[in-house]
């Protein structure tokens, strides 16, 4: 793998060109140098590998943070959202103890260990949250028992059961709670969709806002009968749904 990073490197220029056309930065374009990795190591064996394993396939409780397992955890999500995770809740026995700059340096070195290559440009926190995650070839859908927001219009299907109807695509969240006053704001304008998802397990009772556009966000749950969200919040985004 180390061969092939450093091959990679001497051509990364032409990704980087690719992903500044098209607006968007994902792992595969060099988000990282090698000496953050390299430094990430250290950091990594001495606070992560005791619970998440040398070879980063966890043990117990702790995730794995390699290979499918780590794709099917974060792909079509950012790594801010990774690194914010990592910096609040790791270690695991003394949280939030590290600096910001040692918090980078292990995720660089996740991203290596992962294939990810390296590049020119080090991680920071400034881009940090602007990097997607998602496979080689391109991004693909949420994968089932994601947590995940989707807005639509709430529409009832019998007594007591509620689905999405024009809901957008399904996107990860980390925040299972309704977004606040000026997140839903600014999802009002956000564009209806082609999806429709069937609402489980919701309360309270949505029936209030039937016909309106809504937040919602809960595990998605793929099914070839039709998607459901195994609902854990419902937020109102505008008191009329106005449908394709």
């Amino acid at each position: 793998m180390r061969a092939w990073v450093l091959a990679i490197g001497v051509v990364c220029v032409a990704p980087l060109l690719l992903a500044r056309q098209t607006g968007t930065i994902t792992v595969w374009d060099g988000v990282y140098t090698a000496e953050q990795a390299s430094r990430g190591r250290l950091v990594y064996r001495d606070h992560c590998s005791s619970c998440h394993l040398s070879d980063l396939s966890g043990a117990g409780e702790a995730r794995s943070l390699a290979d499918d397992a780590f794709m099917d955890d974060w792909r079509e999500g950012t790594l801010g959202t990774l690194f914010g995770r990592v910096r609040t809740l790791m270690p695991f026995d003394d949280p939030a103890t590290l600096d910001d700059q040692a918090y980078l340096e292990s995720l660089a070195y996740i991203l290596a260990e992962n294939g990810f290559p390296a590049g020119g440009r080090a991680l920071t926190l400034e881009n940090v949250a602007d990097i997607r995650i998602e496979a080689e070839d391109g991004p693909g859908e949420v994968p089932s028992f994601a947590m995940v927001r989707a807005v639509g219009c709430l529409d009832p299907v019998d007594e007591n059961s509620w689905r999405l109807s024009y809901a957008t695509a399904p996107v990860r969240t980390q925040d299972p709670s309704v977004s606040n006053a000026e997140e839903l704001s600014g999802l009002a304008t956000t564009p209806l969709g082609v999806e429709t998802f069937t609402l489980v397990n919701v309360y309270p009772d949505p029936t209030p806002h039937v016909g309106h556009k809504m937040e919602v966000k809960g595990f998605l749950i793929r099914d070839p009968n039709g998607d459901r969200i195994n609902v854990s919040s419902v937020g109102m985004v505008a008191g009329a749904c106005r449908q394709r």
